[in-house]
């Protein structure tokens, strides 16, 4: 079939090309095949994953659980059911000793509030930001979008309008600040960064994930509420992603589809 297919498309012979002149068949079968090239042109283009960084804290933010555990205790915050379960999860979470909380937590009662909250996102975020972008020599304005995900924090001004300002991002950058999805906030921001890149060509777009652990302390009795307090920590980590064929051979990546 495909055969007789060419054969019915097939060009006449050449020497009665310059006599005959381009028949509507002739023009069809050249858009079909021009729809064919650029259809699987659009089709095939890749989302690359460049690089990523994740903050590491400094070591006087470090919290061995049987500090952490201190801690609850010494803030006086829950009844004594309260404080055995959560004790009970964080000696079985598998948090390491290594782990670490913002200086807010570490603070006799926990600082939680607004500014505490701030810095402690500010602290990070630029953190990573600025290694991913120096590690890669990125100019801050050549991002196109930029993705931000914080499931329980979101001031105002927002964390994409903080790291606008502070890196000089260029004032037409596609910006979105995700919050209130909890856990699969991170997917979903991937998600978005690559809808966006398939939308617009020979761009790049900077994911930033995080949870502030500042203001979430839950000083109620219900059971799977206190687990935040015990098995968050801080972090972030900064994704570079990029719909460039330049960066095709040096991402570590490539985007094949979402969970």
């Amino acid at each position: 079939m495909v055969l007789s297919l060419f054969t019915y498309f097939s060009l006449p012979n050449p020497s009665t090309m310059a006599e005959a002149p381009i028949s509507l068949i002739h023009l069809f079968a050249a858009f079909v095949i021009i729809f064919t090239v650029a259809y699987y042109s659009l089709k095939c283009k890749f989302v690359y994953l460049v690089d990523f960084t994740c903050y590491l804290p400094a070591d006087s933010l470090r919290t061995p659980i049987s500090n952490f555990i201190e801690h609850l205790e010494r803030c006086n915050v829950s009844n004594r059911e309260s404080l055995d379960f959560q004790v009970k999860v964080s000696e079985r979470s598998g948090i390491g000793d290594e782990a670490c909380v913002p200086i807010s937590i570490h603070e006799l009662p926990p600082d939680s509030t607004l500014n505490a909250s701030r810095e402690e996102t500010t602290q990070v975020m630029f953190t990573v930001v600025n290694e991913l972008l120096t590690k890669h020599n990125v100019n801050p304005k050549s991002i196109d979008n930029l993705v931000s995900n914080c499931s329980l924090f979101c001031p105002s001004p927002s964390i994409t309008t903080m790291i606008i300002n502070k890196f000089g991002f260029r004032s037409n950058i596609k910006s979105i600040s995700l919050s209130g999805m909890g856990c699969s906030a991170g997917i979903l921001s991937i998600s978005l960064a690559k809808d966006l890149l398939k939308v617009h060509k020979n761009s790049l777009a900077l994911v930033l994930s995080m949870e502030a652990v500042s203001p979430n302390g839950y000083k109620g009795s219900t059971k799977s509420m206190l687990i935040s307090n015990v098995i968050f920590r801080m972090g972030r980590a900064a994704i570079l992603l990029s719909n460039r064929h330049q960066d095709k051979h040096k991402a570590k990546y490539k985007l094949q589809h979402l969970v």
